[in-house]
């Protein structure tokens, strides 16, 4: 008898462990993200294809007392970004050593729980959200996603190329609403 008990308690204590959820492959948002040690601040619009490894910024750079407006486009499958003024309209092209880093719960994930981001007493001011991290081959990551739909909600990542990168996301929602948003504008390409 004591022997059942201890495998239903031992059971049901596995049964309770945390699941690896899928983010969703492309979607859309605004990002912000801080290094104060920089003086660095950035907000801004993602677009965000996993499928297709790409990725489209239009942002809002501060540094210091400077603001500047600029569109980054990432295509990782063919290993090249363009910066583009958004005031001048000038283009520079430049090669993308770095592979592509999803945006997504790594298949070696650790969880380290969950929490409400707002307040989960209060009715409809908090969403529930688990928290994953460890390491990859390139660098150390955490993150906090929601426990409904798997969207990203944080993203924090350590390398000694990148330094430490932390953004925050909001106002997510599913798919790319203009895919041209990935096609760089034809001054790019003189």
């Amino acid at each position: 008898m004591k022997l059942l008990v201890l495998a239903l308690c031992v059971a049901g204590a596995f049964a309770q462990a945390p699941i690896r959820c899928v983010s969703p492959i492309a979607w859309e948002g605004r990002l912000f993200e801080v290094d104060p040690a920089k003086r660095f601040e950035r907000f801004a619009r993602i677009s965000y294809d996993s499928g297709n490894e790409r990725t489209a910024i239009r942002e809002e750079l501060i540094e210091g007392e400077t603001r500047e407006f600029y569109e980054e486009i990432f295509l990782h499958r063919e290993q090249v970004g363009y910066k583009i003024n958004a005031r001048t309209r000038q283009c520079s092209k430049f090669d993308l050593r770095e592979p592509f880093r999803r945006i997504e719960v790594p298949l070696n994930a650790t969880s380290y729980g969950e929490a409400f981001v707002g307040s989960s007493s209060v009715s409809g001011a908090g969403v529930l959200v688990n928290i994953w991290g460890g390491e990859t081959e390139r660098g150390r990551y955490s993150g906090t996603w929601t426990s409904v739909g798997c969207v990203p909600v944080t993203d924090n990542y350590v390398s000694a190329t990148t330094g430490f990168i932390h953004w925050t996301f909001f106002d997510v929602t599913l798919g790319i609403s203009d895919p041209n948003v990935f096609i760089p504008p034809t001054q790019c390409n003189t």
